[in-house]
């Protein structure tokens, strides 16, 4: 359970601190609203969950076998199963949440224009603005590649995050603690939706388009779109915190499916790809016969 000392370590930059520990320590116990527990055995196991499923695939990326993809998702699947979890139960990994928010809201209360910044990048980020983004996005690959395979990929990936998303909210219960509630007075007692559909949905549109432009470029070209996509991301992740709209843990957990997802569909445009060249590909007889009625032709 998230104490008051454990509040005002976290919070001892600011008045935000105090005033979070004297709700926490006067605030009474509000109907509805699930106390942190703490459970040793879920914090270890969701430790492990997480740990060895991020360590599998940063070793899966650096492999050049066709089933390092297969080994990232798979270790990226662990990694958002152990998050989930330990969302579900209230462990460590939520233990973060309330301080972290009120650490920002110190920020924001200093810097006003930090809070209408999330506001307006937020409103980028909703469902309807991802909708149109994927649809134009996916006819300019579609336009690049010559072909309409990349612009669907697009689209199928970026529409299987948002439909993940809406089954993972609504499949799993993300209870209220009352820290929580402290630190978000107008936070309702009913359940927090995780992970967060904003992060998952800009996430993965911007790593998918980030994958087909940078497919037929250099270096240069690929560090730069992959900047790009992670300060978009980053762009929204931090907006949604800043609104209370999210905790941290949900922006983790949406960006966590956004990489599973971008793996998959990175996949797939490869695979098109290829399948694009076998089939302009000409075999040798069958050249053989294309000159040979040329040469008819001609005479």
């Amino acid at each position: 359970m998230l104490d008051r000392e454990n509040i005002a370590v976290f919070g001892a930059s600011g008045h935000i601190g105090r005033n979070l520990v004297e709700l926490v320590s006067n605030r009474p116990h509000t109907v509805g609203a699930t106390r942190r527990w703490h459970n040793a055995g879920i914090d270890i196991l969701t430790s492990a969950l997480i740990g060895s499923g991020l360590l599998l695939a940063a070793g899966a990326v650096k492999c050049s076998r066709g089933w390092a993809p297969a080994l990232i998702v798979s270790g990226l699947v662990v990694a958002l199963a152990g998050l989930t979890i330990s969302v579900h139960a209230h462990g460590w990994v939520t233990a973060l949440d309330a301080p972290t928010t009120a650490w920002i809201d110190h920020w924001t209360q200093r810097f006003p224009r930090i809070r209408r910044a999330g506001t307006a990048i937020a409103y980028i980020g909703n469902p309807r603005a991802i909708a149109i983004a994927g649809v134009v996005s996916g006819a300019v690959l579609s336009v690049r590649f010559r072909s309409v395979l990349p612009g669907v990929v697009v689209v199928m990936t970026t529409g299987a995050a948002v439909l993940a998303k809406n089954v993972m909210a609504a499949l799993i219960v993300r209870p209220v603690s009352e820290a929580e509630m402290a630190v978000s007075p107008t936070l309702s007692n009913d359940p927090h939706p995780f992970p967060s559909g904003h992060v998952a949905g800009t996430a993965t549109l911007l790593g998918i388009v980030a994958v087909g432009i940078a497919a037929r470029g250099g270096r240069t070209l690929r560090n730069t779109v992959a900047a790009l996509a992670i300060a978009g991301t980053a762009a929204v992740a931090i907006s949604r915190v800043v609104i209370h709209a999210h905790w941290v843990s949900d922006v983790i957990g949406g960006a966590l499916l956004a990489a599973i997802m971008i793996t998959i569909g990175a996949v797939a445009l490869d695979g098109a790809a290829r399948a694009r060249t076998r089939a302009q590909r000409v075999s040798p007889a069958r050249q053989h016969d294309i000159n040979q009625a040329r040469r008819r032709l001609r005479i």
